[in-house]
């Protein structure tokens, strides 16, 4: 497999450079209180280990602070160089966010049976749909682990790049390795989470209903995604006591929000297909 796909597949677009850039202006402000424009220049990377540290951050609090195998995880998705997209600036090891598709019945990894067990565990308590995931999951080659994440501030403009570059990895390789087992899923398996405002969830319980736009998303393309989901279900964040090492991932309460952890499970497909939506979604 060519460890530089991205450059090679931009070699056979005669409209694409080496790399896509994508120049973002961020205001900070200095120490008087003004506003002051820096422009970044972000680009579009495939894996490589010189990330690690950069991912092994992002998903330290993947399970909520239960203790896992993240080091090894991060390994894997630096190492899957033919799927995954990584945001960052040139000649930086630094990244600022990722997505990436991970085969869980093909990854021998100990790091991927505990999210499994984590993901089975909540479903016995949670999910209404529980054998219905079971029975998908028996058959964990069609499955894919959809790892999504990025710093809070990204500039939303850059998520539907990120996500239309997973797509173009995937066009890729069913043409460069069509045998390849990330060519062959029907389905994505996604750990993510969302919060309701505290006010907004004692009128739920009074009525005892559930709506997805009572839901706040902390990746709003959660929101898109799960209008096409097969299942779905939450549940309150339990927190941690290492809140304060991966604070943003892990808090349970955040301005007046409740914190939720939310599984659900898309086929392939679908995914593919709202993409699309993002853009109109950022647009709008």
């Amino acid at each position: 497999m060519n460890q530089d796909k991205r450059k090679q597949r931009d070699f056979e677009d005669d409209d694409s450079e080496e790399e896509q850039e994508i120049e973002q202006p961020i205001n900070v402000h200095n120490k008087g209180d003004m506003e002051e424009e820096i422009n970044l220049d972000f680009v579009f990377l495939d894996p490589n280990q010189k990330q690690f540290h950069s991912i092994k951050t992002f998903i330290n609090g993947y399970l909520e602070g239960i203790s896992f195998k993240s080091s090894e995880l991060a390994n894997i998705i630096c190492d899957q160089v033919e799927l995954g997209t990584m945001v960052g600036q040139e000649d930086e090891d630094n990244v600022f966010g990722f997505t990436t598709i991970l085969n869980i019945g093909e990854i021998k990894s100990n790091a991927i049976g505990e999210i499994l067990h984590y993901v089975d565990t909540k479903s016995q308590q949670h999910n209404k749909q529980h054998q219905q995931l079971q029975h998908i999951l028996q058959t964990p080659r069609k499955v894919g682990l959809f790892i999504n994440e990025r710093i809070l501030n990204l500039a939303p403009q850059l998520v539907p790049i990120l996500h239309n570059q997973l797509k173009e990895d995937i066009n890729w390789l069913q043409k460069e390795d069509p045998k390849s087992s990330l060519t062959n899923l029907d389905y994505l398996l996604v750990i993510t989470k969302c919060f309701k405002d505290i006010d907004q969830q004692k009128q739920t319980q009074k009525k005892s209903t559930s709506d997805l736009n009572d839901l706040i998303f902390q990746k709003f393309e959660d929101y898109v995604f799960l209008q096409k989901s097969l299942l779905s279900f939450r549940f309150l964040s339990e927190g941690s006591k290492q809140t304060q090492q991966v604070s943003d991932f892990m808090k349970t309460e955040q301005d007046g929000q409740i914190c939720y952890r939310l599984i659900y499970l898309i086929q392939l497909k679908d995914y593919l297909a709202q993409i699309a939506n993002i853009e109109q979604y950022v647009q709008q």
